[in-house]
């Protein structure tokens, strides 16, 4: 199982509760201190804080790419 606070750009989850447009799958297009979702129905973006998103995601579907550290300056 995938921990809900790790969360990627780009990845595809299964939402606990059905939009109002019937889709229930949604992709991450905002990582901050809100995710924000876009609905693969209806493509009708949302913005949620990260502990509400935690709260209401059932699955993750795919994953985005993982993004590599940032190099240092040392």
């Amino acid at each position: 199982m995938i921990d809900p606070t790790d969360i990627r750009l780009q990845d595809r989850v299964r939402m606990r509760k059905p939009h109002a447009c019937g889709g229930t799958d949604w992709q991450v297009v905002r990582l901050g201190t809100d995710i924000g979702i876009v609905c693969l129905t209806c493509q009708h973006r949302v913005l949620l804080p990260r502990s509400k998103f935690a709260k209401r995601v059932k699955v993750f579907l795919s994953r985005g790419p993982e993004v590599p550290p940032l190099p240092s300056t040392s």
